[in-house]
């Protein structure tokens, strides 16, 4: 009767396979590891452009608003002089005929439709700037008056340590606005309409605190019809 004699792997074969599939195994391992810190990354990404977006459509719907009087009696209470005495529906860093970017906004408008206004109201003061938290991160803030006006500058103190408390912090905790940016461009009125328009170009540049590498910038514009009252 004839032997078969049934032979195992060697030491040599065993340790070229092992070797083998550790390379296969180190390698998908390094392969989910980076698709998982770039989807990690893009969700990051689409976090901030989001935030972003909230901010710039909150801001335009403001902004287009700005001077609107619904049923002024005989002047526009809601257009705003500067310290030189011109005038406008919007101030840029406290200017009404600054061309130059600023980093803060003011303007007002009859928030709620009453009729034969006479007197800017303090719910009608509003106002955005580049301003910093508790912990001097610059963030974007709003002006929300809950006393006079007396504070509604672009210089009075903030939330967070200043002696106003007007201006509120209104960006998410994640996020670090580093650049926000009000330009303005006035346009002649075509035909009989005296009135003037201008345009708001507004520019929003931000970062994550997790990772400042990833960034974000929105620009748009703002078409502001009422001008001159």
């Amino acid at each position: 009767m004839k032997k078969t004699f049934v032979y195992g792997y060697t030491l040599i074969e065993m340790m070229i396979g092992l070797t083998v599939s550790l390379i296969v195994l180190t390698s998908s391992l390094a392969l989910f590891s980076v698709n998982t810190t770039m989807g990690t990354q893009q969700l990051q990404r689409d976090f901030l452009h989001t935030q972003l977006n909230m901010l710039a459509t909150t801001i335009s719907n403001e902004v287009k608003r700005a001077g609107f009087c619904f049923d002024c009696v005989s002047t526009n209470v809601f257009m705003l002089s500067d310290s030189m005495g011109n005038s406008s529906s919007i101030l840029i860093d406290d200017s009404a005929s600054e061309t130059d970017a600023g980093g803060c906004i003011l303007f007002a408008y009859n928030h709620d439709k009453r009729s034969g206004a006479l007197l800017l109201n303090k719910d009608d003061a509003k106002g955005y700037r580049l301003g910093q938290d508790s912990k001097n991160n610059p963030v974007i803030e709003v002006y929300e008056n809950w006393k006079g006006l007396t504070n509604w500058n672009c210089a009075s103190g903030s939330s967070d340590g200043g002696t106003s408390g007007y201006w509120q912090d209104m960006t998410f905790d994640r996020v670090v606005v580093n650049t926000l940016t009000f330009q303005r461009s006035s346009y002649n009125s075509v035909g009989s309409n005296t009135n003037r328009l201008q345009s708001i170009d507004i520019e929003i540049k931000a970062s994550l605190k997790v990772d400042s590498s990833i960034t974000d910038t929105v620009n748009f514009s703002v078409v502001v019809p009422n001008v001159d009252g």
